[in-house]
């Protein structure tokens, strides 16, 4: 892995500047964690640029093109691609502060921070990486001078982009791009960088239930009918009531405590494994907002239990084992389904 070119700036919106700021010698130590950590995290949502001419995409474009395809001076191609990249240190900056004028009456801040920029060359690969990181003032312990900087903890890194580039016939591309916020931070893909997301939060919300029903549907329900409808019901519930879904925790917290009637381990291993490919195979971000109406009319459950009796379940049910129960008479062998109410008057009906 080569780094073509790096840049930290120091965005402050209170002090109405932005500033470059000095490069530590093991920089390249701690931008290859950063990448690391951002290509493994398996939230980051998949978004495409709007345009290829739009402020940052082009500058990136730009930037490349001196690095790798222009044929100019050394000195004067570092000029260049240095003003590209405090262009857009500049338009991070005119968005923050945009942003906190906008936000500032509702007691929020905008959090204050650097913007990390690398270009980066892994074999025939490019990308650009953009990293806003907590940025704060210390006590240097050597000599006790006041000091600033930014921590090289993951937790401090509020937002990344990692811009994947192509370079055809010595032409410049943008293809996509992966982004991870640790907030709502909607400014960050939208205004200043001015991606559009790959799937929306319905389309995600959509997907997601259709390929977890799709799963239960084939490789639990013949098997074992009861743990399907179980942990249907449970994830419906979970779908619902978490606005922000983390994929991966609601799989986990249904699956790895799961205390099954027919199911072995072996078989709920399996189980969360197939469910763990879901959003790579069926094109979902692990982290979305979920919107209800898109689950809505895909949880709908209906029984026929007996001819012109038929059970329909609309929605999650809370303890749904304790509420819908199958019994069977010992003595002749008839099977009932045994349903709580907690509706006065239609128990009146059938008492």
């Amino acid at each position: 892995m080569d780094y073509l070119f790096k840049a930290v700036h120091k965005i402050d919106y209170d002090a109405e500047s932005f500033s470059e700021v000095e490069i530590h010698p093991n920089f390249d130590n701690f931008v290859t964690e950063l990448l690391t950590n951002i290509n493994d995290n398996v939230v980051n949502k998949a978004y495409v640029p709007t345009s290829q001419s739009t402020q940052v995409v082009n500058d990136v474009r730009s930037i490349f093109s001196l690095l790798e395809v222009t044929e100019i001076e050394s000195e004067e191609m570092a000029i260049r691609v240095k003003s590209y990249a405090d262009d857009i240190a500049q338009r991070l900056f005119d968005k923050e502060k945009l942003k906190q004028e906008q936000i500032y009456h509702m007691g929020q801040n905008v959090k204050k921070g650097s913007l990390i920029q690398a270009a980066i060359k892994s074999g025939d690969t490019y990308a650009y990486l953009l990293a806003k990181v907590e940025h704060s003032s210390f006590v240097d312990d050597s000599d006790f001078s006041f000091k600033s900087g930014f921590s090289s903890e993951q937790k401090k890194i509020w937002k990344t982009c990692i811009l994947n580039c192509s370079i055809e016939d010595e032409n410049i591309l943008v293809n996509e791009a992966k982004i991870y916020v640790s907030n709502s931070g909607k400014y960050w893909a939208d205004d200043f960088l001015e991606l559009r997301e790959l799937s929306t939060d319905a389309q995600n919300t959509k997907r997601a239930f259709n390929a977890i029903d799709t799963i239960l549907t084939r490789e639990v329900k013949k098997n074992a009918p009861s743990d399907y409808t179980v942990i249907r019901n449970t994830f419906v519930g979970y779908m619902k009531s978490e606005q922000q879904l983390d994929y991966n925790e609601m799989v986990s917290v249904i699956l790895d405590n799961y205390d099954a009637d027919t199911l072995s381990q072996e078989c709920i291993a399996e189980l969360k494994n197939k469910l763990m490919e879901l959003p790579e195979n069926k094109k979902f971000d692990r982290l979305f907002t979920v919107v209800p109406k898109e689950i809505k009319a895909r949880v709908k459950q209906l029984y026929k239990v007996n001819e012109g009796i038929e059970i329909k379940v609309n929605d999650f049910v809370q303890d749904i084992k304790q509420k819908i129960s199958a019994e069977e008479d010992v003595t002749t062998g008839a099977k009932y389904i045994r349903i709580m109410t907690n509706n006065e008057d239609v128990y009146q009906q059938f008492k």
